[in-house]
C-alpha cells in the first residue's frame, strides 16, 4: 500500500518541511507565526535563517524523491534521521517554553518518521 502512495505521501509532507523558508525570508515574524517565538539577538537570527533553509532543502529534496524513485531510499532516510532528531530535541524540552509553540511540528515530523521507517524498511 506504502509504495503506491509513498509518491504522494512525499509531495505534501515535502511542502509541509519547505514551509520554514519563510524564517530564512523573514525569520521574526516567522519565528512568531509558526512557534510562537520571539528572536531578540543577531546570532538568533541568523540561525533562525540557516535552519529555515536547511529546512526548505529537505523539503525540496522529498519533493524531488516523490517523482524519482531512483533517489528515494537515501532521500528518506536522511528525512527520516533528521526529523527523529527534531522530535527529540522537542521532547527533552517538551515543558520548556522554547518548545510551547512546536507541538504541531512534534506531531507531524512524529508521524513522518512513523510512515518513512514503515515504507524503508518495508513494514
Amino acid at each position: 500500500m506504502l509504495s503506491r502512495t509513498m509518491p504522494m505521501i512525499l509531495l505534501v509532507t515535502g511542502i509541509v518541511t519547505a514551509l520554514p523558508v519563510l524564517q530564512f525570508i523573514a525569520p521574526a515574524p516567522a519565528l512568531r507565526l509558526l512557534y510562537k517565538l520571539e528572536i531578540r539577538d543577531q546570532a538568533g537570527v541568523f540561525f533562525a535563517r540557516h535552519w529555515g533553509l536547511l529546512a526548505a532543502a529537505m523539503g525540496g529534496l522529498l519533493i524531488y524523491a516523490s517523482g524519482h524513485p531512483e533517489v528515494r531510499a537515501p532521500i528518506v532516510l536522511a528525512a527520516m534521521l533528521e526529523k527523529a532528531g527534531l522530535v527529540g530535541l522537542i521532547s527533552a524540552g517538551w515543558s520548556q517554553p522554547h518548545t510551547r509553540g512546536m507541538k504541531l511540528v512534534f506531531a507531524f515530523d512524529l508521524t513522518c518518521v512513523a510512515v518513512y521507517g514503515a515504507w524503508f524498511f518495508g513494514v
